[in-house]
């Protein structure tokens, strides 16, 4: 059996203390998700783990993003509440590196850190461009709504199975939440905007060979007196700005 005196140190110790504190915190906290509902975010704490929490999010309606699901990770520290819990997401989208923390400035959780005001903050943040900032990527819009198209087909698989299982919850919840990807324009987007912005810029390359050569047609030494037969003035520049629009 423990001594008494070894277990009155460990019950009273100051470092415990702060333990139960945070776990109360963070517990409380997620609690008050659960109560009060999002269709903007989900979040489950692993029953092993309660400082270690599963999230998703919802791409923000109006941008590139809109219908995606975006899963990550919450790791929360020991010195929780003074320090914001550790921000990674774990679905590709564009925006943020994968596995990679996120950082958020301190000022925007006054007087406290919440959750829920990180995730919202994360939202807001999806659809900027960080300029070369570290831990982001620069993807452009077509490439992000690829990507947004493709998180709803599955969640994403990571670590054990009692964390796949969260996920996979969320996943589920988030489907019953969040609409479909916009269509762009009426129409399908294409499964590869890298091969499509190749074959747009090399179509622009042959349009510009093609005005050159019709210029030369007009303008160089090629031209015959049969191809400019009957064309006034005004006909010949309306056939001159033909060519550049």
């Amino acid at each position: 059996m423990e001594p008494f005196r070894s277990m009155v140190e460990k019950e009273y110790n100051p470092f415990n203390l702060r333990n139960s504190i945070e776990a109360r915190l963070i517990q409380q906290e997620l609690e008050k998700m659960h109560s009060n509902p999002s269709d903007d975010f989900k979040c489950l704490a692993l029953t092993s783990n309660p400082y270690d929490w599963q999230f998703a999010i919802r791409g923000p309606n109006g941008t590139e993003f809109e219908g995606g699901i975006y899963h990550g990770r919450i790791q929360f520290s020991e010195e929780y509440p003074d320090k914001l819990p550790i921000l990674t997401l774990l679905t590709e989208n564009g925006r943020f590196k994968t596995q990679t923390e996120i950082g958020f400035s301190m000022n925007i959780f006054y007087p406290y850190p919440r959750v829920r005001d990180a995730l919202y903050k994360l939202i807001e943040l999806l659809p900027t461009y960080p300029d070369g900032a570290l831990g982001s990527v620069e993807y452009d819009k077509e490439e992000r709504r690829v990507l947004a198209i493709k998180s709803r087909e599955a969640a994403p698989r990571y670590g054990t199975a009692e964390r796949q299982k969260l996920i996979d919850e969320i996943h589920k919840y988030m489907l019953s939440k969040v609409p479909p990807v916009p269509s762009n324009g009426g129409g399908d987007i294409p499964l590869s905007s890298q091969n499509d912005r190749d074959g747009r810029q090399q179509d622009m390359v042959t349009k510009k060979r093609k005005r050159k050569q019709d210029i030369n047609l007009i303008f160089g030494n090629t031209i015959n007196a049969d191809s400019c037969k009957q064309v006034g003035i005004f006909d010949f520049g309306k056939r001159v700005k033909s060519l550049w629009w």
